[in-house]
């Protein structure tokens, strides 16, 4: 594996940390902050609308501008959001500086995506998308490990880990040596082909189903086990997300190499009609440790199918447009991502229980099987 790749693959650590930082310590910025489930789920969902939103420009820019500079920004955008939110217990900050983690992990995204599809050895490039995605559950693990006891020195610790794990990242960048990349101005023109896009629209809906449902447990699995064995604080099971998000690197290290043996179009299809049986228990089962595992069988299957998807999303553009098609499929998928998270945290208010987000996503996944098997066979060429 060549130092591109290294840095690929490590940088989903980086990611995972960003993303997961604030789930271990739930409790502790609810008191922090004053807020109820639903304001706090507006926090969690902050970064995710900056990361959707910029998942198409940011798609273009690293088209137009090239993967080195795309890298450069991103990283300092990830390392600035969150130190700033360290300065002060505010809730707004908190937001704002979440909004602008986004915007850095949105690029962030993007560029390293294109870094692998250039530069990926042998072919490889759907296997090491899988390797960098499975990274990013192993990295919200540390996330998971460290957080809960550095908020004993500090709340600021929530922030301050995941500013300054992003800033070895950005001095590794020069010695890349990454060639420098003619401005394309293919992207704008094939964006609206993309757009019309049946394929690209299935892949898009069945990755948020999958990335967005892995990050909606990662966020509420120690919440919801609290809430099933009638505890008051989440932190206790702050170990039980951490089982999540490995169980999910771990899915997504292992479909990258059941990709060497099985059609990306067979294991996409197959993770959507799994998904949606093993929601469809987490609805009507609420013991712990069946919860627990249904929630684990689920995490996995929502993370065998990355390095599946964006191979299939490369049979459907040209190499100068791959990050923006890959940026319009993540941007499906954190949109995703954020309604979820959105909806179990209304559930728990007003419903005082998080089972009516699995019956959603049960029958969501359901449909999502239901179009793979109509849009994606003739577009899959399998």
């Amino acid at each position: 594996m060549n130092l591109k790749m290294i840095f690929a693959v490590l940088s989903g650590l980086n990611l995972g940390v960003i993303f997961m930082n604030m789930p271990p310590a739930l409790d502790e910025l609810m008191f922090l902050y004053g807020v109820s489930y639903v304001r706090i789920s507006i926090l969690l969902s902050a970064l995710l609308w900056s990361h959707a939103l910029m998942q198409i420009p940011a798609g273009m820019m690293t088209d137009r501008l090239g993967v080195r500079w795309a890298l450069v920004t991103s990283f300092l955008f990830m390392s600035l959001g969150n130190i700033v939110p360290a300065f002060l217990p505010n809730y707004e900050l908190a937001i704002f500086g979440r909004v602008i983690t986004g915007i850095g992990t949105g690029l962030g995204f993007a560029s390293i995506m294109k870094l692998v599809a250039i530069y990926a050895p042998g072919g490889k490039i759907g296997t090491y998308q899988a390797f960098f995605a499975g990274f990013f559950s192993l990295g919200s693990i540390i996330s998971y490990l460290f957080i809960p006891y550095l908020v004993d020195s500090g709340w600021q610790w929530i922030y301050i880990m995941p500013g300054v794990l992003s800033l070895p990242f950005l001095a590794v960048i020069p010695a890349l040596h990454l060639r420098p990349e003619a401005p394309s101005t293919l992207s704008s023109l094939h964006m609206g082909r993309i757009m019309s896009s049946k394929a690209g629209w299935i892949l898009g809906i069945c990755h948020a189903l999958s990335f967005g449902s892995m990050l909606t447990l990662g966020n509420w699995v120690p919440s919801l086990m609290a809430e099933i064995s009638k505890e008051v604080m989440a932190i206790g099971f702050a170990w039980s997300g951490a089982l999540v998000m490995l169980t999910s690197g771990i899915g997504r290290l292992f479909g990258g190499f059941l990709l060497i043996r099985f059609s990306p179009l067979k294991i996409v299809r197959g993770s959507m009609a799994i998904l949606s049986t093993l929601f469809l228990l987490l609805f009507l089962i609420h013991y712990p440790l069946p919860a627990l595992s249904l929630a684990l069988l689920a995490s996995w299957f929502a993370s065998i199918n990355f390095g599946a998807l964006f191979q299939l999303a490369t049979r459907l553009t040209v190499v100068d447009s791959y990050a923006t098609l890959f940026g319009f499929i993540n941007f499906l998928a954190n949109i995703g991502a954020i309604l979820f998270t959105l909806i179990f945290g209304f559930m728990k208010d007003m419903a005082g229980s998080f089972a009516w987000g699995f019956a959603v996503l049960s029958i969501l996944t359901l449909a999502a099987y239901i179009m793979s098997k109509i849009g994606l066979s003739v577009k899959s060429g399998k």
